[in-house]
């Protein structure tokens, strides 16, 4: 037994209110169970409560077992002075400074109905890695949480546009940088994204912005800090790509990171960081204001367009590396690629500005989202095969969060289905 299931139990009323009494035999009537505190203190405060033939006002406290007081010396403590009602699971002892002030306790349990507490424990003490609430879904129609669900991918926003506002603070609060080290690490896909996020800063984001009305310096600035211009490989266009890095290394005064840092192994090529290099520093040297771009389109189409012109050197179309030539293959950004760019940077951080600016038009991003292709991976397949729908961009990032934020930590008495399951 968990002392947050008892406060969810108070703060929902899953108790029967009928011959509601304290240990001590008074009848309890609950005007006000009082507001959940987030804070030090009681766990309930501002409650009104009637015991006996007495109105009281002021905080309930809650404990899995009566003694847990002593063992929080709340007797210490002058802010449980205030404690109208103490509420425990268990009463295994009396305490004694709250029946001197008259304190009565409430032993929840013999209120609760069985199958409540055998739900939650059956959610709780599972051991699988799996959605807990599995076996209750197929009485469930998930239709009637839809705006919860929406509430959801709006948590996801928001907890992404911490993350950015702190980068964004890193970065002197220049949007352009930091979207391009929010872009550099989606390249880096999970494999690389440490790699990508070293290199991203190890050069100054102006050198960069000095350098975007060439595109062929943008690509040795990108290449040559990664250190893959190291080598001696005799192509024209490795050559070339070396002889302007060796410049701008000297002129700027630049430390390449190691070569090492990325990984190859166990991917496939058109995957590989020197394929991604590839193509962002195609995106740098198409737009010098990247971020002035993306803030301006009005819609999935103007996406794709803004992206999909956007050519590589022709030199990556027979190669995935410098060493060795391939079968033919273009290496423009894919549409799966730019929906992924879309989802992962672009909208997170576009709703990080809009909110800064109070501009924020929830609406455009849920059908933005709606309109993308829908995500696949294993979490994604496991709520498909017990029900749910995944049918766009918005229901993937709606589960993708719900597994995170509520499945995987067992939030499941803060998840709107859990509660219903629950009630």
């Amino acid at each position: 037994m968990k002392e947050v299931f008892l406060h969810h139990i108070w703060k929902y009323k899953l108790y029967s209110t009928q011959n509601l009494k304290t240990y001590h035999g008074d009848f309890i009537e609950i005007i006000d169970g009082g507001n959940l505190n987030f804070h030090a203190g009681p766990d309930f405060l501002e409650a009104k409560i009637v015991i006996g033939d007495k109105l009281w006002a002021g905080s309930v406290e809650m404990h899995v077992n009566s003694s847990d007081w002593n063992l929080h010396r709340h007797n210490d403590d002058l802010a449980y002075q205030n404690v109208i009602l103490h509420i425990v699971w268990n009463h295994d002892c009396e305490i004694d400074e709250l029946r001197q002030r008259n304190v009565q306790t409430l032993i929840l349990q013999d209120f609760v109905k069985p199958e409540i507490v055998y739900n939650y424990q059956n959610i709780i003490n599972s051991k699988f890695e799996r959605i807990y609430c599995e076996e209750f879904l197929k009485e469930i129609d998930l239709k009637q949480f839809s705006l919860w669900f929406e509430r959801l991918l709006i948590e996801r926003f928001e907890e992404k546009t911490e993350f950015i506002l702190q980068l964004l603070s890193k970065n002197n609060n220049n949007w352009e940088e930091t979207l391009f080290k929010s872009l550099a690490k989606n390249f880096g896909l999970k494999v690389n994204v440490e790699a990508f996020e070293i290199w991203s800063n190890s050069f100054p984001f102006d050198v960069l912005q000095k350098n975007q009305f060439d595109k062929v310096k943008v690509e040795a600035l990108f290449f040559g800090q990664a250190g893959f211009l190291d080598d001696n490989f005799e192509n024209d266009y490795y050559k070339q790509l070396k002889n302007e890095y060796n410049f701008l290394k000297i002129k700027y005064k630049l430390e390449p990171i190691s070569s090492s840092l990325f990984k190859f192994s166990k991917m496939r090529p058109i995957g590989f960081p020197t394929v991604r290099l590839a193509q962002l520093s195609a995106i740098y040297g198409e737009f010098s204001k990247l971020f002035s771009e993306i803030i301006i389109q009005n819609n999935l189409k103007s996406y794709y367009k803004l992206f999909e012109k956007i050519e590589l050197n022709p030199f990556w179309e027979t190669h995935y590396t410098f060493k060795n030539e391939s079968n033919f293959q273009t290496k423009n950004i894919s549409k799966d690629k730019i929906n992924n760019i879309l989802i992962n940077t672009i909208i997170p951080l576009r709703y990080a500005f809009e909110r800064v600016r109070s501009e924020v038009e929830i609406d455009f991003y849920l059908d933005l989202l709606q309109e993308i292709d829908p995500e696949n991976n294993s979490i994604l397949d496991e709520f498909v095969r017990i029900g749910f729908e995944n049918k766009n961009a918005k229901d993937s990032q709606i589960l993708i969060h719900l597994k995170k934020r509520y499945c995987s930590e067992k939030k499941c008495l803060n998840c709107a289905i859990g509660h219903h399951i629950l009630r």
